[in-house]
């Protein structure tokens, strides 16, 4: 279809309407609010085609016709235009993340606030991943018996801290014994590594401390390797009952509020996510039963450049694509850029 062909202005003019309506769109009402400049029985014709195409469907017999998932993508590829997110919401967003300097899951809390906020669709914004991110300092603190605190601290200023239970009763002087090992090994590996030092060093542990070794290491490669540590945050569930196409069918509100709950399902959503540019799946193209009826649209976020987690928004594919896209772009930019300033150590 090219773009000059008049069945291009009816398909765009038939989207826009049921994207703000959420009514099975007919002829009459194209002929009458869009200047086509051609006859309502043209345009049923047209019509005809368009659904023959596979980009349209006609729900029920004697209704209006509604576009389908393809036709959503070639909107998406066509027809979508970049909506300047007005300044003063930028504005609105620093200040929001200026009261949470440093405080990184409350930063990634009110993102998804943010988000659904300004888009009225449930949100979902992935908690950054830290494999891969470079360790700065270890620390050990004992609390009682065997059990003792690890932090672990990362060039990014990220914090992850772990209760460890050893298989023994640590003193204090054998945790500092410990916990300067592991640093002066990571500054080594950061410069230049000498086995002889490294050799050196464990030799002048005790045999109770080169346990311990074993043990925190294991724990910090548990910290870093975890699920937990991409775990992916939702907000606005509810706001899927704003829409009819969900508040009119319970089955399909339930396969959605399955969905969302299903951490495997929204891990597997973003892990695909890895490119610098917004993402929009439509429907089927989700490869989940359960979001057919949904479009998702995510990007990546950074810390100094590194891709790290996602967020995105989750609602019917009948969305304001033009709009969401544009805020998401605007709000991943800005994340990113409080990320770098306050935990990337800016650029």
């Amino acid at each position: 279809m090219k773009d000059n062909d008049r069945k291009f202005d009816i398909l765009y003019s038939i989207i826009r309407d049921y994207i703000k309506t959420a009514e099975p769109v007919g002829s009459r009402t194209i002929e009458k609010k869009y200047n086509i400049g051609i006859s309502s029985a043209t345009i049923r014709n047209e019509m005809a085609d368009l659904e023959e195409m596979g980009y349209l469907v006609q729900p029920y017999t004697s209704a209006g016709r509604i576009p389908s998932d393809k036709a959503y993508r070639l909107y998406v590829d066509r027809f979508m235009k970049k909506v300047d997110v007005d300044s003063y919401i930028k504005e609105d967003v620093r200040n929001l993340y200026r009261q949470y300097f440093g405080e990184l899951e409350e930063v990634m809390n009110k993102t998804a606030q943010i988000l659904t906020k300004l888009t009225n669709l449930t949100s979902l914004v992935s908690t950054p991943n830290i494999s891969g991110l470079n360790i700065k300092d270890i620390h050990l603190i004992h609390i009682e018996d065997e059990r003792v605190l690890l932090v672990v601290i990362t060039e990014q200023r990220i914090v992850k801290s772990a209760e460890i239970r050893l298989s023994g009763i640590p003193t204090d002087e054998m945790l500092e014994h410990v916990a300067n090992f592991l640093n002066l090994s990571i500054k080594d590996m950061m410069t230049e590594f000498r086995a002889s030092d490294f050799a050196s060093r464990v030799d002048a542990l005790t045999p109770g401390e080169q346990k311990i070794v074993g043990e925190v290491v294991n724990t910090i490669k548990l910290i870093f390797n975890s699920e937990e540590d991409n775990r992916v945050i939702s907000n606005g569930v509810t706001e899927i009952f704003r829409y009819p196409e969900f508040r009119n069918d319970m089955d399909r509100t339930k396969r959605f509020l399955e969905a969302i709950h299903r951490k495997d399902l929204l891990s597997y959503l973003f892990s695909t996510v890895q490119d610098d540019s917004v993402s929009v799946r439509i429907g089927e193209e989700n490869g989940m039963e359960e979001l057919s009826n949904c479009s998702v649209i995510s990007a990546t976020y950074k810390i100094n450049g590194r891709p790290v987690g996602t967020i995105g928004v989750v609602g019917p594919t009948r969305m304001d694509y033009d709009y969401c896209v544009s805020v998401i772009e605007t709000l991943t930019n800005e994340l990113t850029n409080h990320l770098d300033e306050t935990i990337g150590g800016g650029k």
